[in-house]
């Protein structure tokens, strides 16, 4: 199974709100499977849960991951409450009826032996509940290439623990895609689409407008076997104003164009 899927980034930007742009529009662009961007104090309660559980089921979308805050910081404080609050990640995407969550490292994180353990502390709920944890790579972050990876995922040997792969994130922290799946394609179990114009540089773009080849690195993925999303992220990072921008619905839906056909 391979399906494409698309944020709640792409229609929301970094806002804190109930999702209206897309539970309007994602069905319409031609869109079923949602990742939800779950970052805020009341994203994962019970009752937020439920709340998307029912749109989804009204608007004829199906949840297939929460996107939520990042792993690591600098303090057992910080250690206490990301664990804690992936550990609740975990429980809302039973709720939701999906079985992944993804998240990158804290932007603040400097210390990836952390992150090592609180993935190692999480591992055996992720397990009971049949929940893949997606770690993802962010360029300008501790965690962004192979070598990052290695050091983190050295010693865990849960098969609920792996990899998000952004593509663009990848390339904007000046890796190549095929380098990082030939050293890492095993542990990959989600998939990110971005795009980005310069190599080794964060210039985010719209689709068709950079060189982050995403098409090739799907099909490279099913070469090894990827079964799962390949989920849509129109970051609202992509430079041109220096803020975030209002995307058209071309924007949108030019992803289903350039990779609903790789679907399978």
């Amino acid at each position: 199974m391979l399906e494409i899927a698309v944020s709640s980034l792409t229609y929301e930007a970094f806002e804190d709100n109930n999702y209206e742009r897309l539970f309007a529009n994602a069905y319409l662009d031609g869109y079923r499977n949602i990742e939800f961007n779950c970052w805020y104090a009341d994203s994962l309660t019970s009752e937020r849960m439920q709340f998307l559980k029912k749109q989804c089921e009204i608007h004829k979308l199906k949840p297939i991951a929460l996107h939520v805050s990042g792993f690591g910081g600098n303090s057992q404080e910080d250690l206490s409450l990301n664990t804690a609050h992936k550990l609740r990640a975990i429980e809302a995407a039973v709720e939701i009826g999906c079985r992944r969550i993804v998240a990158s490292a804290c932007s603040d994180s400097r210390s990836l032996a952390l992150i090592t353990y609180e993935l190692e502390s999480i591992a055996s709920l992720a397990e009971q509940k049949d929940v893949l944890v997606c770690l993802e790579n962010h360029c300008n972050s501790i965690l962004s290439t192979s070598e990052d990876y290695y050091e983190v995922l050295t010693g865990i040997s849960s098969n609920n623990i792996g990899i998000c792969l952004d593509g663009g994130h990848l390339e904007a922290a000046g890796e190549e895609i095929h380098t990082f799946i030939d050293k890492l394609g095993k542990r990959i179990n989600h998939i990110h689409l971005k795009e980005n114009r310069v190599f080794n540089q964060k210039s985010f773009c719209r689709f068709g407008n950079g060189g982050t080849d995403n098409k090739y690195m799907i099909e490279y993925m099913k070469t090894i076997g990827y079964s799962g999303y390949m989920s849509v992220e129109l970051s609202p990072e992509v430079g041109e104003t220096g803020d975030s921008v209002n995307f058209t619905d071309s924007d949108r839906t030019k992803p289903i164009e350039l990779y609903s056909m790789l679907e399978e």
